[in-house]
């Protein structure tokens, strides 16, 4: 289980060991490269522009690439909960609709949901089980006043990874669409856009760039005249047109969803870190996580802790949970020793990625079990 890429190639990493990938990743050297790039483009003017739209239209085929699908069912927007919100608020949602979310969640995923209570929308939430959600239970909650699943591929609580794929050929049959939040597993394990309506992600986390944008694929099998409550320029295919001050046309693609400049520097970014993710391979990435996670769970299960991320390399992506008080005080002790974990909610979290190696497990577990 030798890392999948030097670790020397990332800026940091030659004094810590991170295993806070789940929370955002450390940059690597293509991000440093990337930047520069984009401030040598900015200093060329309208060359500079020529180059950052190159550049964008690399990226979003990439980021199709990673999603299996295609480049015109991708925006780029400002973050996740930005995309979550915008959907929440164009549902046109009314008294008497339901939106189904789960108890394994993230905020972003669960507020603007609370927000649409106020109109009387009732939020049903399913309870997990054993820090699992299963399909039946969810589907059990959908009725024909169902609008919209929320659910996130994996979760940022127990690591527990959701069969979005078998929950989405259900919910076809009825009329409530799935949201997809993939930002926990973008990058590490395999996402197929079009086994949902609308999948939202993060760029800072697994997919190795830095904050700034928040990616949107929309399925256009279900969601084609969806329509965005608000419009920027970046969204319209007539910016010029002779009669601009009395009507617009929206795209007929993803770019409807987009209001104005994306954050640049994170799209050179993101450019370069989607190729090198493409190059390694989602499988073998997401092969070396698996083991490397199977590794930690046996190690944490002989120290007698209660490991609250599924067993099965099936059922979890790239995040270890486990039980522990008080959390933050030991994630806190563990900073010091420069090992990076998340601490919180009576718990502790290791997320391992492509540059993690057995020594990190290792060095991690050692100090776990110091007082």
């Amino acid at each position: 289980m030798k890392p999948l890429i030097d670790k020397n190639q990332f800026l940091g990493l030659e004094n810590c060991t991170w295993l806070f990938n789940g929370a955002e990743t450390p940059p690597h050297q293509v991000v440093v490269d990337a930047f520069n790039d984009y401030i040598n483009a900015r200093a060329k003017g309208p060359e500079g522009r020529e180059h950052n739209a190159a550049i964008e239209t690399s990226c979003r085929a990439q980021v199709a690439q990673l999603l299996h699908g295609r480049p015109e069912d991708i925006a780029f927007m400002s973050n996740a909960s930005e995309a979550i919100s915008m959907i929440a608020q164009s549902l046109n949602l009314k008294a008497g609709d339901n939106i189904v979310i789960n108890t394994l969640e993230f905020p972003s995923g669960v507020l603007p949901w609370l927000l649409l209570e106020e109109k009387g929308v009732e939020i049903r939430r399913v309870e997990h089980q054993n820090w699992q959600i299963s399909v039946e239970d969810v589907l059990q909650a959908v009725d024909e006043h169902t609008k919209l699943v929320m659910t996130s591929h994996v979760s940022f609580i127990s690591g527990a990874r959701f069969d979005y794929r078998k929950l989405y050929s259900e919910l076809k049959q009825t009329n409530a669409l799935l949201l997809l939040d993939v930002t926990q597993s973008l990058g590490v394990i395999p996402v197929h856009m079009y086994e949902a309506d609308f999948v939202v992600c993060s760029s800072y986390k697994w997919l190795l760039s830095v904050h700034g944008l928040g990616l949107l694929g929309i399925n256009k099998e279900r969601v084609e005249k969806f329509t965005p409550r608000a419009v920027g320029w970046r969204s319209v295919s007539d910016l010029f047109n002779p009669n601009r001050f009395h009507s617009f046309q929206l795209f007929d693609d993803a770019r409807k969803f987009e209001l104005g400049y994306p954050s640049f520097p994170t799209i050179y970014s993101l450019n370069a870190t989607s190729a090198l993710l493409l190059e390694i391979g989602i499988e073998k990435i997401e092969q070396h996580v698996l083991a490397l996670g199977q590794l930690l769970i046996d190690e944490l299960q002989k120290l007698g802790h209660q490991v609250l991320t599924p067993l099965q390399g099936d059922q979890r992506a790239g995040n270890i949970s486990f039980a522990y008080d008080p959390a933050e005080e030991k994630a806190e002790q563990l900073k010091r020793e420069k090992v990076y974990v998340w601490g919180g909610d009576h718990r502790l979290r290791a997320s391992v990625h492509l540059f993690n190696d057995e020594s990190d497990i290792q060095r991690f577990v050692s100090l776990l079990s110091q007082k």
